[in-house]
């Protein structure tokens, strides 16, 4: 961490713990002990990785065609403003039902909590735009391909016949889907550490409530964490999953186009280690359920809700 990424922590920390007894005895005790001040340097980590994020996203939009992403200049602002209406209404919801926040000895508990948690919102906008125009692009990309000519089923030996049969049109396409495999890193990537961040804040939240309230644990049980990883694995799925699966089914169409079955049924040797490079090279040489990535997408807010769940009985141990 860079000293002004390290500076701006302080001061978000700093803005969090701003005025916030109520000025009773009890909320003296409470905004002073080390349970709270946890929190609010959790909580100002996760808002400035929040800021980074969206930062970073917005640098990828703008350079959008680099990621293999085409025609993002037409649907861009069509899903940005979708983006940002849909994440209007989460927060009004969340403003107009309320609850979800521990009753804690801090003045505008709520306005804190909410001020994160709006936060990490907002930074999720881009990445999700992102998302919906890889996915977009993956179509159209699996229809470009379907228009290709195929490599003749009889490869020859000599590099000068395979640069003939391999056009410029095929390397490109190829090319295109490496960089979107990399948008998709970047992207799941992204999601995780905003989930991980988001988990790793509200876990910490539930061991300074106990810090305050160690009769009253009933009232923020352990399973709420857990239920928490496991609403976020299910949003990261339903994210990232769709773009993997759309993804893996144009790679392949791409190696099915680029080698045929011979007409005659039998594969030469060549044949088979031609497309075994060309599915290890797209990273169809693993399954979609073995896949890295899907494992990543699912368990990272599982796993750390799990462990967040224990950090409170860490701190009694």
């Amino acid at each position: 961490m860079s000293i002004s990424s390290g500076a701006l922590v302080f001061a978000v920390a700093a803005g969090l713990g701003a005025d916030a007894s109520t000025g009773a005895q009890a909320s003296d005790a409470f905004v002073e002990s080390a349970a709270w001040d946890v929190w609010r340097l959790v909580a100002a980590t996760a808002s400035v990785l929040f800021l980074a994020l969206l930062l970073t996203a917005v640098h990828v939009l703008r350079n959008a065609n680099e990621w293999g992403v085409t025609g993002s200049e037409l649907k861009l602002w069509p899903h940005l403003a979708f983006g940002i209406l849909g994440t209007a209404v989460l927060i009004l919801g969340r403003i107009v039902v309320g609850g979800g926040t521990p009753e804690l000895p801090v003045k505008a508990l709520e306005v804190r909590v909410g001020a994160v948690l709006t936060t990490s919102l907002l930074a999720g906008i881009p990445w999700v735009v992102l998302v919906w125009l890889a996915h977009e692009t993956c179509h159209l990309l699996q229809q470009r391909i379907e228009e290709l000519p195929s490599i003749p089923p009889v490869l020859e030996s000599s590099s000068k016949s395979r640069s003939k049969d391999m056009k410029p049109s095929r390397r490109d396409v190829i090319e295109q889907l490496l960089r979107l495999w990399r948008l998709i890193e970047l992207c799941v990537g992204a999601f995780a550490l905003g989930v991980v961040a988001a988990i790793v804040t509200a876990s910490l939240l539930r061991a300074a409530f106990l810090e305050a309230y160690p009769a009253r644990d009933d009232e923020f049980p352990t399973v709420n964490v857990i239920y928490y990883g496991v609403l976020f694995a299910a949003i990261a799925s339903l994210v990232n999953l769709p773009l993997i699966v759309v993804w893996r089914r144009s790679a392949r169409t791409m190696v099915d186009h680029t080698f045929p079955l011979p007409p005659d049924g039998q594969p030469t040797e060549e044949w088979v280690a031609a497309r075994t490079r060309l599915e290890a090279l797209l990273h169809l040489d693993v399954s979609l359920l073995r896949n890295p990535l899907t494992a990543f997408t699912i368990l990272s807010p599982l796993l750390t809700s799990a462990l967040g769940a224990f950090v409170p009985l860490v701190g009694e141990a």
